[in-house]
């Protein structure tokens, strides 16, 4: 349902904290991701990286009941596998159990509204803009040599992706909404497993920081990244309220309709 508000001070406030939030998930999602991309994509790392965290964005702002399970999913999984196996497990072991769990709930579970909520589209609309943006920085810095610091980047992204993401998504719901009905269960769980696989890496990460996990990438990056991991989620906070409250002083859509 719409949301109904007669203030504009009021509806600015609460979308610049909506897109704040979203600006805290995007900002560690993305420079996780590039730091373990970038060795092997280089400059490619910025669009596959921001395709990504746009898509888990675009799922936490859009379609919080299929983001939030996967978390649950990916949060529970990995902390079974910690517990369970005492570091005997590895990441694709890992991978497995939750990317598993995450399709069959897909699958077996009725989210309300299921394929009216366009959970595909808005996914897709976020993971094409984050591409675009990320592939505009890539540019600006093979092509012209801008080299920016990375709260600078993650501000840019959160900010302009957003943009872009609100003005393009109802387009692309419209092509996606032609997917037949009997494959709703098996998109939604496809996106919910690919969310609940990121949750879990992170998880898993994290208590690699923790313990004396030998050789676990996700762990060293998140080390590496440690020292400014706080100004960078500082960065996609502030980016992503000022952009919140832009967009309804612009008067641009909601988009919780869809």
């Amino acid at each position: 349902m719409p949301l109904v508000m007669t203030s504009t001070r009021q509806r600015a406030v609460l979308r610049a904290v909506a897109w704040a939030l979203i600006g805290v998930i995007y900002a560690p999602l993305f420079v996780i991701l590039h730091a373990l991309l970038a060795p092997e994509l280089h400059g490619g790392a910025y669009p596959a990286a921001a395709a990504v965290a746009g898509g888990v964005g675009a799922a936490f702002y859009g379609a919080r009941q299929v983001a939030l399970a996967a978390s649950l999913i990916g949060a529970g999984s990995a902390l079974l596998m910690v517990v369970l196996f005492d570091g005997q497990a590895v990441l694709w072991h890992l991978a497995l159990v939750a990317g598993g769990i995450g399709l069959l709930t897909g699958l077996a579970v009725d989210f309300p509204s299921r394929c009216v909520t366009h959970v595909p589209g808005k996914v897709l609309a976020g993971g094409l803009t984050g591409g675009l943006c990320g592939a505009l920085l890539m540019g600006a810095s093979t092509l012209v040599g801008l080299a920016l610091s990375m709260a600078a980047v993650i501000a840019f992204l959160v900010s302009v992706n957003g943009v872009i993401y609100v003005a393009s998504v109802r387009h692309v719901t419209r092509v996606t909404a032609s997917i037949p009905v009997r494959f709703c269960g098996l998109t939604e769980g496809v996106i919910i497993a690919v969310i609940a696989i990121i949750v879990a890496a992170s998880v898993w990460g994290f208590a690699g920081t923790l313990s004396d996990r030998h050789g676990d990438l996700v762990a060293a990056v998140m080390n590496d990244s440690a020292a400014q991991m706080p100004v960078l989620v500082a960065a996609g906070l502030g980016a992503g309220g000022i952009t919140g409250a832009l967009l309804e002083l612009f008067d641009f859509d909601w988009i919780d309709d869809l």
